[in-house]
């Protein structure tokens, strides 16, 4: 699968590219966390799922996506049975579940409750979440735009608490206005030479197992 970086724009390319992961198409998917929806329209055009999303607010855009479930949903409360989905997604999500007061209690049990739904036999979870101090993102993202990022030791440490089997990855990417060729190279060093704890983007990957 390569995606069209004009179509869905160098952020959302750059972020699958990067995150090299492949499902089988037919089996369906939760996108928790939505947004304007263009995860799941990847999802739905690019990997052929059956693709349920969820956020708390409805985006303008979210009803023009073909072939679309869309809900009004809490992470904390999901309308769906046990075990219903073979994948699901967070992207930029846990450190908005409980922005008032960031308590791990309320972490933990998204993270229970992303569990509850996922088919025990076989299903897969991708968790990514931004890096706090990433140096690119931290004075814009957090310090401009006030979102409250985690660090990576936090994201590993809530994560594997839920998913003891879970595997850990991490990764550069952002949104360019301009000089997309210089960025890349920009991201390369970062990758290469940057302490891991610092990359923009942290991932958790879990093989969901009942034995586990």
């Amino acid at each position: 699968m390569t995606l069209d970086i004009f179509h869905y724009g160098q952020y959302k390319y750059d972020i699958f590219r990067k995150l090299k992961i492949s499902f089988v198409r037919g089996r369906n998917m939760l996108d928790v966390g939505c947004g304007d929806g263009t995860d799941a329209e990847i999802f739905i055009r690019e990997f052929g799922l059956e693709t349920t999303a969820i956020d708390v607010y409805e985006h303008p855009r979210i009803r023009t996506i073909n072939g679309l479930a869309f809900q009004i949903v809490s992470v904390h409360a999901l309308p769906f049975q046990d075990g219903l989905f073979d994948y699901v997604f967070l992207h930029d999500v846990l450190h908005h579940v409980d922005e008032s007061t960031q308590s791990r209690e309320r972490h933990l049990a998204a993270l229970q409750e992303v569990r509850r739904v996922t088919n025990p036999r076989g299903g897969t979870i991708v968790i990514l979440e931004s890096n706090r101090y990433n140096p690119l993102s931290y004075f814009h993202m957090v310090k401009m735009l006030g979102h409250d990022h985690w660090t990576q030791s936090y994201f590993c440490d809530i994560v594997k608490e839920v998913f003891p089997q879970v595997k850990f990855d991490c990764f550069e990417a952002h949104a360019y206005p301009w000089g997309y060729s210089f960025w890349r190279i920009y991201e390369l060093v970062m990758e290469r030479f940057l302490p891991r704890a610092l990359l923009s983007y942290n991932v958790g990957t879990v093989n969901h197992d009942a034995s586990s």
